[in-house]
């Protein structure tokens, strides 16, 4: 049997005389460890109670995104199922350009169809009523 030497002797009857300090602290970085999972695993949204099923987000730059919009804790809103217009000149340069819109996650680097984006880049958020085109266009191409 190996003999104690007095440091560890020293560490065990602190560890004994502290029982409760070290639960504590235990129990403390537990929690805090918890929380930290879930904050990161679990996606905290506010959901929309009570709005339309699609909102327009119109952002600082200029561009517009139609979806599902989160408004998220923390500095970033969450937008789900998202379209956005975009404009294709046709074959005659003096005609006015189409407008189509374009499902994210079909373009070329494919990313996903949820985006963050800052909340400090939202200028407004608009519900879309069930009778716009878009929001109809929206229904019949997630079927």
């Amino acid at each position: 049997m190996t003999r104690l030497t007095s440091a560890n002797r020293r560490t065990i009857r602190w560890l004994r005389d502290h029982r409760a300090l070290v639960r504590n602290t235990t129990v403390a970085a537990l929690v805090f460890l918890v929380a930290l999972f879930l904050t990161q695993w679990w996606d905290f949204t506010v959901p929309a109670v009570g709005r339309a099923h699609y909102q327009a987000v119109f952002l600082a730059n200029g561009q517009t995104y139609f979806g599902r919009y989160y408004d998220r804790l923390g500095a970033y809103a969450k937008i789900e199922d998202v379209y956005y217009l975009q404009q294709v000149q046709g074959a005659d340069p003096n005609a006015a350009p189409d407008t189509k819109l374009i499902r994210r996650g079909k373009e070329l680097h494919a990313p996903a169809s949820r985006m963050l984006v800052p909340k400090t880049a939202i200028l407004f958020v608009e519900d879309l009523s069930p009778s716009s085109p878009i929001a109809q266009f929206m229904d019949s191409d997630s079927r």
